[in-house]
């Protein structure tokens, strides 16, 4: 669940044993629940650099948020782990709106590896 956020970088470099490991990785962004940084298709060169092959997606808005949208993303793409930076907003914000980390803490149905 890729954002461009310093969190998220964060979880990815605790996350490479894992991700050298996996069979198949998707890098992905939702338009909306961005902040300015590196790209999905940026993430997905990267991690090519260091052995691991890797999709990436950049949806656009939809419907759904973006928390809603890892997680529908993450089940058709079959997923066994999601990793995720953990609280870019900040906590005023997350606590009036709401925001990814906390859709994903309150709904998710497989495992997560998230840092802040």
């Amino acid at each position: 669940a890729w954002n461009g956020s310093t969190e998220t970088a964060r979880a990815v470099a605790f996350a490479m044993p894992l991700l050298r490991a996996a069979s198949r990785v998707l890098v992905l962004s939702v338009e909306g629940g961005t902040v300015p940084g590196p790209s999905a298709e940026d993430l997905a060169r990267s991690l090519a650099c260091e052995g691991v092959a890797a999709e990436h997606r950049a949806l656009p808005a939809g419907r759904r948020t973006p928390g809603e949208t890892f997680l529908a993303e993450a089940k058709a793409f079959g997923s066994d782990l999601l990793i995720k930076g953990a609280y870019t907003q900040s906590r005023l914000r997350q606590m009036i709106f709401g925001g990814p980390t906390s859709h994903l803490l309150a709904h998710a149905d497989l495992p997560m590896l998230m840092a802040h």
